[in-house]
Parts: C-alpha cells; structure tokens; sequence
C-alpha cells in the first residue's frame, strides 16, 4: 500500500465532501464497483472517494451488505445484483421474495437501490438452463418488489454482452441470435416495456481492437478523428466505434417491435496496463478512451437515437488484483486500491468544484501500439486477421480456386476494358437492411486489388471457382471485377461483418445487388 498517496487522497476527501458537485450532461455516468481483489479500501472510505467525484450513480454485481449500508444516505443511486449462481432461486416466488425483502426493502429509502441486475452476461455464457431460467427469475423479482410497494421505485433488468447479436452490419440491420429471440429476448423485451425498465448492454471497442489490430482503427475505437463509416441503408454517419455497436443492439431491439425501450451501457472501459502481446494497451489510450466516452454519452445520442441519452457505467472503480485471464483484465480501474488515480478523466472535484490534480499515475512502460489502418469494427469482436504476405503485383498467370495451401498467385487473361464491377441487370436495394455485399473500391489501385485478390482466394479460403475461364462470373475479365466476386465470397463465408470487407481499403460494401444474369453474387 502506497500510505503517501492514501493519505493525501483523504485529506482531499475530508476537506471537498461537502461541496460534491453533479454531473451535467444529457446523460448520467456511473461506475462499476467490482471486488475481485484482496487488497480493496474499506467500503466506508470507497464511499468518500467517489463523494469527491461527479459520479452519481454505482453499480456492484452482488447485493453485499457493508457496501449497501456504506451508501445509505449519501445521494448515490445503486443497481445491485443477483448472481449467477442465486438465479436458480429466482425461479420459486417465495424465495425471490426472500431475496428483496433482505437485499433491498430492508435498506431502503436510506439506500437509494434504483435497478436490481438479475445475472450478468447469462445468455452469452454456456448454461443453457439457466438461460431458460432468466426471464422468470426476473418476472419473479419484479412481483416481490410489486408485493412490497417498491416496483415504481425499482426497475429489474439484465446486463448482455454484445454476444446476444447474430448480425452487426450495417448497424441498421442488428439482429437477436435467432435460437433465442424469440424464445427468450422477446418476451424479456416484453417485461422490460411493461415495468418501465432498460436494456443494458456491456460494451468494448477495446476487444473489437485487441481481436484485430491490423484491421480495427485504433482512432475510431477512441472517439479520434476518423474519416467514419455510413451506414449504406440509413445512410447515418458512425465517426466511433461505440455508436455503431450499441445502433446495432438498438436496430435488434427495434426489429422486435419495442422502438422506445432506454438502453443502459451497463460496462464500458479500455485497460491501462496488459501482457506484452496485448496490443493498444497503456495508460494513455484508458484515460483517452474513457475521457472521450464521458463528454460523448453527456453531449449527445447515437445517430440512431440522436436525442436519447444512455445512462454510462464506466467498468471499472478500482484495479482489481484477483481477477483471472491476461493481465489486462486487471487493469481497468480508474483508481489503484491506495484510491489514488491511474489516470485522470476529469472526473475529481477539487473544493470549487473544479477538476483537482490527482496524484500520478502509476509507473508504466506501454506496449508499442502497431500502426492500424482505418476500419470499424462492430460486434461481437472478430478473430484475429489471417496473416498473409502480399503476393507480388506481376504474379505468374497460374490461378487456382481456394481451398489450397499457401497463397496462389492470380492474373487475368487480357481482355477489352471493361466496368469497374459487374453490373446487374435488375439491380435491387437489399431488403430490410439484411441482403449487402461486398464488392471491389471503384478507382482502387488495379495492383492493390491483385494483391487483396489473391489473398481472398488463398489464405482468405473464398470460394473463386466462379471466376475462373468458363466459370459463371468469368467475364467481365477484369481485376476490378473478379475482385468484387472474391471479395464477397470470403465476406459472406467470414461472417458478413465489417471488418471482412476491407481489403486494406479496396473494398466497400453496397445494398445493391451486383449479380448481372447467370453470375450471381451469393448474399444472406
């Protein structure tokens, strides 16, 4: 424990809890007060430290005793949580009943315990019973609060990852995991319209990043300039990555009939320290991130819902020394558990009110961030990129079709000049927002092209059959145009995301379809 920090944090402490000063903003931001570690302040002193921010709102994954009496009657509104493990006992009334009457009626109104979270990431995670069992657990916790006069007062809800999506791009077109919409995300839509409650979401650009560096911006993923994306149905504007993800739930909330339900981003950090081999972590990106994500979800709404704002819970308080996996995951805290900071976000009131100067942060040699060309990536994070050597611009006319071992070298037979891509002779917008294809860059560098070619149908395993002499989609003979047919293959057979349709910037992707007569370009 670092005692000189510690003590100056609580004589700051002592002197500013008085003059605690709220957040403005269109929406609220909170925190994530996880306890995964052995070394945590006691929740009394927990408590005056973020007295001393513009936090408002704090959110644990249990309904622990000490630290629901340690916020009694300081203002803070809380979300607590049934675990994972006590979902089961939801399933019998009496026992939910149980459950409110100790965890939350016997501390309010002192406690201001606003949401309960009944699990955290359930549908996402591999039981499959206790997926079944999530609905009822929180239909059943409602009713108790009903029973005890506390359901105006206390909403239920859900955290999801961004796992529960099936579809992410373009935005427009997010969709539920089809074993489960209707069995289970529309009936939970149902329940959170009719009591008045939130969708919560736990979202990361930094896993859409660390999952893929060589594609991902690192610019978009922390609210930097970027040239952004547009959506090609709705033609709304994305300059960050979060707006996209969370458009792509709101766009699967909506194709289910409940337009006007609130989302919650339950969870939402970026980690400031990591393993060697994580890349895009140190303490400058968390505090860019995290400082970008706050004057962004306060100033404004996605470009879906411009004017509704999104409570925030920034993941998380504290570094958290027992948590298991990369080093990372221990590293997401906006404090050391000495309560002095990692970084500054702004959000520490001095006794004007104005941001104090934090102690600094800890001692740390990033790992060197690899330069990332622009592409957005939506959800759930992809793979890592398949790693491939360019083939070079004049390869020998040999050309295979893939599957095949290492990258096969591809040209075109000369031909007349012909357009850029296949042009249909019906062309028809894609329906509904579900039917895009990925085609070739029109004006893309004919070598650059060759080069992504290539790697489509070898490494990228796209299915190129069609383009070979004789094959339906042969003629145009052209690069511009057998790369349109590539490019969609292998986007189509990689899970239609954004991210597979990049090509170093050689590919884009269109609602309208580019099959022209017996060349059909495949789509889903």
């Amino acid at each position: 424990m670092r005692k000189p920090a510690m003590v100056a944090v609580l004589m700051l402490l002592a002197l500013c809890m008085a003059t605690r000063v709220a957040f403005s903003g269109a929406a609220s931001i909170g925190v994530n007060y996880g306890q995964v570690a052995d070394n945590l302040p006691l929740p009394q002193r927990v408590v005056q430290l973020v007295q001393s921010t513009s936090i408002s709102k704090v959110k644990i994954y249990d309904a622990n005793p000490v630290i629901i009496e340690a916020f009694a009657n300081t203002g803070f509104q809380l979300i607590i949580g049934v675990k994972n493990e006590e979902i089961e006992d939801m399933q019998d009334s009496n026992k939910a009943l149980t459950w409110v009457q100790q965890n939350v009626a016997a501390y309010m109104p002192a406690s201001q315990i606003k949401l309960i979270s009944v699990g955290n990431e359930i549908l996402t995670g591999s039981d499959t019973e206790m997926m079944a069992q999530l609905v009822l657990a929180m239909q059943n916790v409602h009713t108790a609060l009903t029973t005890l006069g506390l359901a105006d007062q206390v909403k239920v809800s859900t955290p999801h990852s961004l796992g529960v999506l099936s579809s992410s791009f373009p935005p427009s077109s997010g969709a539920f995991r089809p074993e489960m919409r209707d069995t289970i995300i529309k009936p939970m839509l149902q329940f959170l319209a009719q009591t008045s409650s939130s969708f919560m979401i736990n979202t990361y650009p930094y896993f859409a990043y660390k999952n893929s560096p060589q594609d991902v911006s690192l610019a978009f993923a922390l609210f930097l300039p970027n040239p952004g994306i547009t959506d090609p149905k709705t033609n709304l504007h994305y300059d960050n990555l979060l707006d996209a993800q969370i458009d792509a739930v709101v766009s699967a909330i909506n194709g289910l009939g409940f337009a006007n339900l609130p989302v919650i981003i339950s969870e939402s950090g970026w980690p400031s320290a990591g393993d060697q081999n994580e890349p895009g972590i140190n303490i400058e990106n968390a505090q860019t991130y995290n400082k970008n994500l706050i004057n962004h979800v306060t100033s404004k709404g996605t470009p879906l819902r411009p004017q509704m704002g999104m409570d925030t819970y920034i993941f998380a308080l504290f570094n958290e020394n027992q948590k298991p996996g990369p080093a990372s995951e221990r590293n997401f805290g906006l404090f050391h558990p000495d309560m002095s900071t990692v970084y500054d976000v702004g959000l520490m009131r001095s006794c004007s009110g104005d941001s104090a100067s934090p102690p600094p942060p800890a001692s740390y040699n990033p790992t060197p961030v690899p330069p990332s060309s622009y592409y957005p990536t939506p959800v759930p994070p992809p793979p890592a990129p398949v790693s491939y050597t360019p083939v070079p611009v004049h390869p020998s006319p040999s050309y295979t079709p893939a599957p095949v071992p290492p990258s096969p070298t591809y040209n075109p037979t000369p031909a007349q000049p012909s357009p850029a891509n296949p042009t249909p002779s019906n062309p028809t917008p894609a329906g509904g927002g579900t039917r895009v294809w990925c085609i070739s860059r029109p004006g893309a560098d004919p070598s650059a092209l060759q080069t992504s070619l290539s790697f489509a149908c070898g490494a990228g395993a796209a299915d190129c059959s069609a383009i070979q002499p004789g094959g339906a989609c042969y003629e145009p003979n052209s690069v511009s145009s057998h790369a349109a047919f590539a490019f969609n293959s292998y986007y189509q057979k990689h899970g239609r995301n954004y991210w597979n349709c990049y090509f170093n910037n050689n590919a884009l992707l269109s609602v309208t379809d580019p099959s022209s007569g017996s060349c059909v370009y495949p789509s889903q």
